[in-house]
């Protein structure tokens, strides 16, 4: 996904990870953001992010994330 006018996006790359990641909090899941892609695809593994700035971010939910979600029986 690509998103060059996002609202309230960094308007430095240095932010561009942690604003991300709050993103995904303020949806209530807890992720892991990079920009290495993954070495094994799993299915909670989404098309990544394009930020403002050009640069591709991969994002998972944590293990922490995914064990909670089972326990409230959604994973």
């Amino acid at each position: 996904m690509t998103a060059p006018n996002l609202p309230n996006a960094p308007k430095d790359h240095a932010g561009c990870a942690d604003w991300l990641k709050a993103g995904f909090a303020r949806l209530g899941a807890d992720v892991i953001v990079t920009t290495a892609p993954p070495l094994v695809l799993t299915r909670y593994d989404q098309d990544p992010f394009v930020c403002p700035h050009g640069v591709t971010f991969w994002h998972a939910p944590t293990s922490e994330q995914i064990a909670q979600w089972a326990r409230d029986g959604v994973a």
